[in-house]
């Protein structure tokens, strides 16, 4: 059995579809959280200078997506069928395009005009991709299961790591009542035992 060490800083981000993949495999895995002072001198020394890094067996891997899909295989959530597979990778990449829109928002300090990023990114970026995830999950047997298949998959959890981050970012939790479909995905997927533990043990972060 591999073994594996995850490292990020401590938040959830763009490590946290690793962790619930982890936790839903019953894998064990090292949760290595850096603290913000700490980087700079890690920074030299990852693949491409960002975090999020996987170590399996000593290899070191960077690019969140690219590590998740091939968890997601070795562990039985990345779909059943090739088609299943690039469902699976046109709901992530849905999402991941407009995963980078939410940076300005971070780094505005302002609170003013952080409001009006805020807006801007809920009406233009935000509403429209939840609107199209709901159309994808809805084409999947009326919108009741999930995104891919009879069961969760990496999309789905894709969806609840970053898209609900999104919503933070954008102080939008109210999205969710404009899209009940995705509403109830959302809390069917908090409700797998082994996520629902980890949700309610992990660290409080702000991110």
């Amino acid at each position: 059995m591999p073994t594996y060490k995850l490292t990020y800083f401590n938040g959830r981000g763009r490590a946290e579809t690793s962790r619930m993949l982890f936790k839903l495999a019953k894998q064990d895995f090292e949760d290595k959280r850096i603290q913000r002072e700490d980087w700079p001198e890690l920074k030299p020394k990852t693949p491409v200078g960002q975090l999020p890094t996987l170590e399996v067996d000593g290899k070191v891997f960077c690019q969140s997506n690219a590590f998740n899909r091939y968890l997601a295989k070795q562990f039985g959530f990345a779909g059943k069928s090739d088609l299943d597979q690039a469902t699976v990778d046109m709901i992530m990449d849905t999402i991941e395009d407009a995963t980078p829109k939410i940076a300005p928002l971070f780094r505005e300090q302002d609170a003013e005009k952080k409001a009006e990023l805020q807006k801007t990114f809920l009406e233009e970026t935000l509403e429209p991709l939840y609107a199209n995830l709901s159309k994808f999950l809805e084409s999947n047997n009326g919108g009741d299961g999930f995104f891919v298949g009879d069961g969760v998959t990496l999309a789905d959890l894709t969806f609840l790591n970053m898209a609900a981050l999104m919503a933070m970012v954008a102080n939008a939790p109210q999205i969710y009542e404009k899209f009940p479909k995705l509403k109830a995905l959302k809390e069917r997927v908090e409700a797998i035992p082994e996520l629902a533990a980890w949700i309610a043990a992990r660290p409080v972060t702000d991110f």
